[in-house]
């Protein structure tokens, strides 16, 4: 032989070993991380669920008190107009929603007032509140000839007397849950 050196050819890898090779150095990171991920990205999910659920109910919640409000007004306005077409306060027995001013009736949301004869119910129709609202009138005092003027109702100077009445209403909402008191002052010459 001459100067040549005789080379070892050895034989072509085949796909299979080179795999083998190349598996036996990974230690399975890709997997581990992919899962890690996977686990944070279904957090994120269930927090975005659960909290677009939250928003959901504190709206309808929302919604439920200002349909109660504004059902309770309605039945104040109802009371003043019943009070404005009074000639006496001669029904003020502390029955049918008309209560005398020595009566103390319990307006607590779910006391016995607001339901049977104990109050008057709104004359006019409702939609979307759960029961028709309703409110009492409580006659307080009659104020006589003396300048009277109670936060722009009655007049300045007196002619007559001016009697002074609360008006208390109680609405509810799209359920029975929600439930608004509100309370007015109002006064009207008889």
């Amino acid at each position: 032989m001459t100067g040549e050196t005789a080379m070892k050819h050895s034989p072509p890898l085949s796909n299979t070993t080179v795999m083998a090779r190349a598996a036996a150095g990974q230690t399975g990171s890709a997997l581990i991380v992919s899962l890690l991920i996977l686990v944070v990205l279904t957090l994120i999910g269930v927090t975005a669920v659960s909290t677009s659920g939250l928003e959901e109910r504190m709206a309808g919640n929302s919604r439920d008190e200002q349909v109660a409000f504004q059902s309770a007004e309605v039945a104040l306005r109802d009371g003043e107009a019943f009070i404005d077409n009074l000639a006496s306060t001669a029904g003020f027995n502390n029955s049918n929603g008309l209560y005398a001013s020595d009566a103390a009736p319990d307006i607590s949301t779910n006391s016995s007032v607001w339901s049977g004869s104990n109050s008057k119910v709104y004359s006019g129709t409702l939609s979307g509140v759960h029961s028709a609202p309703r409110f009492i009138i409580q006659v307080l005092n009659a104020q006589g000839n003396s300048n009277v003027n109670i936060g722009g109702y009655g007049v300045s100077a007196g002619v007559g007397s001016v009697t002074n009445f609360r008006i208390t209403a109680r609405g509810t909402g799209i359920s029975d849950t929600s439930a608004v008191i509100l309370q007015s002052y109002y006064a009207s010459r008889l």
